[in-house]
């Protein structure tokens, strides 16, 4: 209980109040530096660790910290680029200090290393640690029903008919994995016509979303053709 103790003082300071799901995870990032290690093989490619953190680039620590802000948050680089700027909390838990925020491409270039799983083998670790403090509660539930904006574009008949496309490819892939079968693939052509009908003037527009209904049609004749052969195979 050391360390649920030590989270009552630490949040007394100003810094996590708005954030105290942070404030746990750098409390115990601060008292479990092993869990860095967990990445860090990821992260330097196999370097010596002492080649980073230099005034150009993060140290380890702080790219693990920042892979674990921008999971929890959701962001992207370029968000998070942002938000380590106009965020003191989040300046604090990357521990930048004195130091200048870093590009969105430098975060992307070292976070993008790890692997998915070494990411979820950490987190999983985080809350081992959180529950065996007694920081969790495992007997109450915390649900936030909060309502949020998302960005979704515009459901004009062009851009429902790429979704579809789109849609379309990816069941493709899937079902032509899973049976060995080949298809063909039209999303190069029906994106370039996606872009020319958005660009082009009205008179030519017909003819251009005519081309690109064609393209869906061949497109879901191929599912359908494959979905018929994994529903009912050949003797």
């Amino acid at each position: 209980m050391k360390l649920l103790n030590q989270a009552l003082l630490q949040f007394e300071q100003v810094d996590w109040r708005r954030d105290p799901e942070l404030g746990l995870i750098d409390l115990i990032f601060t008292h479990h530096p092993s869990l860095i290690e967990l990445l860090a093989d990821d992260i330097t490619l196999g370097q010596p660790a002492k080649k980073m953190g230099r005034q150009d680039s993060p140290t380890v620590e702080q790219v693990v910290r920042a892979a674990v802000f921008k999971e929890l948050k959701g962001l992207d680089y370029r968000q998070l680029e942002y938000t380590q700027e106009d965020s003191y909390v989040c300046k604090a838990f990357l521990k930048l200090e004195a130091r200048h925020p870093f590009s969105f491409q430098v975060w992307n270039k070292y976070i993008s290393r790890i692997r998915a799983e070494r990411l979820t083998e950490l987190l999983i670790a985080l809350n081992k640690i959180a529950i065996r403090e007694g920081l969790e509660d495992l007997d109450r539930l915390r649900i936030d029903a909060t309502v949020i904006a998302t960005n979704i574009h515009t459901p004009t008949n062009n851009s429902l008919v790429w979704d579809c496309i789109k849609e379309s490819h990816r069941l493709l892939a899937k079902l032509a994995q899973q049976e060995g079968i080949t298809y063909r693939d039209y999303t190069k052509a029906a994106k370039k016509t996606f872009f020319a009908i958005n660009n082009s003037k009205a008179d030519k527009r017909t003819t251009l979303f005519i081309k690109q209904l064609k393209q869906f049609t061949k497109t879901i004749n191929q599912v359908d053709k494959l979905a018929k052969k994994k529903r009912f195979p050949r003797a």
